[in-house]
């Protein structure tokens, strides 16, 4: 779906306000006081809040999907595999307010997960996923029988635990700043999984 310019800017304003206050804690008057336009704007290009948080998922899970184009990638796997991995952290860890807009209210997560966007996020993301251990088993690097959806959730579940656990990782981590920990996430966990990753896709067990 394409958003205009307008669009957008009331997206952005909407989704640092839910994040903030949560969905239920932010009227479109809030909205529309902070985007210094009139409800009756938003009303025109989203009808209902409701109907802009839906669109708001919609454009950020839009953004969250793989750049399968690197599956044409003349490379090798191994470097397919870190790139996807590299990518795909350091896009997601650019957007945290969705994640901050569902840590604060589970009715807002619910409704994300049962969305149509969501669930052709998973399948294009679990395509690309697949390409790439296919790509690996072909040219002997991969073993076969590697599931595609554990490794998009090792992924997943070791990003959200570092988004839903920020305040006690950055004191175990002795960090100070949301600077730093951005940096660790893009630096070191990224290598971490990419070492985990293809230690899933390469080792017997």
């Amino acid at each position: 779906m394409e958003f205009s310019e307008k669009q957008l800017e009331i997206l952005h304003v909407a989704e640092k306000l839910f994040s903030k206050n949560g969905f239920d804690g932010t009227s479109v008057r809030d909205i529309a006081h902070e985007a210094q336009i009139n409800v009756a704007m938003i009303n025109y290009y989203f009808g209902s809040k409701d109907k802009l948080l839906d669109d708001l998922f919609d454009y950020r899970v839009e953004k969250f999907k793989m750049d399968e184009s690197i599956l044409q990638l003349t490379i090798p796997v191994m470097d397919i595999l870190d790139e996807m991995v590299s990518s795909y952290i350091k896009y997601m860890n650019s957007s945290l307010a969705i994640y901050q807009i569902i840590a604060i209210e589970a009715g807002v997560k619910k409704r994300l997960m049962l969305s149509d966007s969501y669930k052709n996020l998973k399948v294009h993301n679990l395509h690309v996923i697949s390409s790439i251990i296919q790509k690996g088993v072909d040219t002997g690097e991969f073993r076969p029988g590697n599931d595609p959806i554990l490794i998009h959730a090792t992924m997943m579940g070791t990003f959200m635990n570092f988004q839903m656990n920020r305040s006690f990782l950055k004191s175990e981590l002795n960090i100070t700043t949301d600077e730093e920990y951005s940096e660790y996430m893009e630096s070191t966990l990224v290598t971490h999984l990419q070492r985990t990753i293809k230690a899933l896709l390469t080792y017997e067990y």
